[in-house]
């Protein structure tokens, strides 16, 4: 419990800085959870519509909202980027976080957001299945497997947390284990 305790502390006192900081808009925390959200004000948000009709922003809008609930803290970050290149999205517990949306039904979708995560250098993958149908664990953990077998082993591999949100709610919460024998918590 004390923990718990602990971080509600810390996302509130993180919570008031950011309301200090005018750099950054939609500040919210959560009275229950403890959780804290935020979104740079040049966070760009996609206007392109996804598979159910919402904007691509608008699938970001909604893992802000489940992460918070949780009890993490999100702040999405400025997306002022070099030509060519796309950064991470932002922080989850200081965390370099990707919000990554699957709207496909192959195990080649995951993969293939598991890669551009990696390439921008997160460290934790958020997955976000608009659709309850389209949500397979075992879609992910073959896109996991595909991802991986991709890896050059020179390459050091940033991504070591693997988060899953479905509609409205947080499904699975992933984690590389400590070599890569041991592989992820399925």
């Amino acid at each position: 419990m004390e923990i718990i305790y602990l971080k509600k502390e810390e996302n509130y006192k993180e919570y008031l800085r950011l309301l200090q900081d005018d750099n950054y808009t939609d500040v919210i925390l959560d009275e229950e959870s403890g959780g804290v959200s935020a979104v740079h004000k040049q966070h760009k948000f996609a206007k392109q519509k996804g598979v159910n009709g919402m904007s691509q922003g608008d699938y970001e809008r909604v893992v802000v909202e489940v992460m918070r609930k949780n009890g993490y803290r999100i702040v999405l970050g400025a997306e002022v980027n070099i030509p060519g290149s796309k950064s991470f999205d932002g922080f989850l517990d200081d965390v370099p976080m990707e919000i990554k949306t699957i709207e496909g039904l192959g195990v080649w979708s995951v993969c293939t957001k598991l890669c551009q995560a990696e390439r921008q250098k997160a460290q934790i993958i958020v997955l976000f299945f608009p659709k309850e149908e389209l949500y397979s664990l075992f879609r992910i953990r073959e896109g996991v497997r595909l991802f991986l077998s991709g890896m050059n082993d020179d390459r050091q591999m940033h991504l070591a947390r693997i988060m899953i949100v479905v509609q409205d709610r947080m499904v699975a919460d992933l984690n590389k284990k400590a070599t890569p024998i041991e592989g992820w918590s399925f």
